[in-house]
């Protein structure tokens, strides 16, 4: 089958997995948005100077309220990558001999419980909060040859956001702080994801 028919099939699966949910409800809303992800702490920069830039994230989200509870629920999956920073390729390539450069790749899931600080129908602020598991790829590459190593660590969030209600949809800007388990032989990976985006389902 290709792309485009997976993406249909998917497309229709998550139509009738929704219209079920609403139904039920539990008011299921889907969504995307995309942003930056800045490192803080050693995976920003280290002692000596050594870390990694800022760069792209992107995010895809499933969410839902159960009547009667105050509180909703939201599966995020994410992918951010973050290139080192001059003075870290500067150190590998004097190490290595050659101009080298290094990556990481994290792709992330998570559970989180959502808690609305206001009613307000057209602006409502609010904050995140779970846990959940990250995959953390580091990639030294040299002109020649790459070298890669992987592995997936437990990880938890906290942050805020705001919501814009509009019809049928949410528009929403949120700031988090993650804390992903270190990769044995490399600094706890911490960073602030910044991510503006779009929920459909309404509110």
């Amino acid at each position: 089958m290709s792309w485009s028919g997976r993406a249909a099939r998917a497309v229709v699966v998550a139509s009738l997995v929704a219209g079920t949910l609403a139904a039920q409800g539990l008011h299921p809303q889907f969504g995307v948005g995309g942003g930056l992800l800045a490192p803080v702490g050693d995976y920003h920069s280290t002692a000596n100077g050594q870390g990694f830039n800022t760069a792209w994230q992107a995010l895809a989200l499933f969410s839902f309220r159960l009547p009667g509870l105050p509180v909703g629920f939201r599966v995020d999956a994410t992918y951010g990558a973050n290139s080192a920073n001059d003075r870290l390729k500067a150190e590998l390539t004097s190490r290595f001999g050659q101009a080298t450069d290094e990556k990481t790749k994290l792709a992330g899931a998570s559970v989180n419980v959502t808690y609305p600080l206001s009613s307000s129908a057209r602006v409502q602020p609010y904050v995140i909060g779970g846990v959940g598991l990250y995959h953390t790829t580091i990639a030294v590459s040299t002109s020649d040859s790459t070298a890669s190593d992987a592995a997936t660590k437990l990880a938890w969030n906290l942050g805020a956001g705001v919501d814009f209600g509009l019809r049928g949809v949410a528009l929403f800007f949120e700031a988090r702080y993650v804390n992903v388990a270190a990769v044995s032989g490399f600094p706890r990976t911490t960073f602030l994801p910044f991510t503006a985006g779009i929920r459909f389902g309404g509110r």
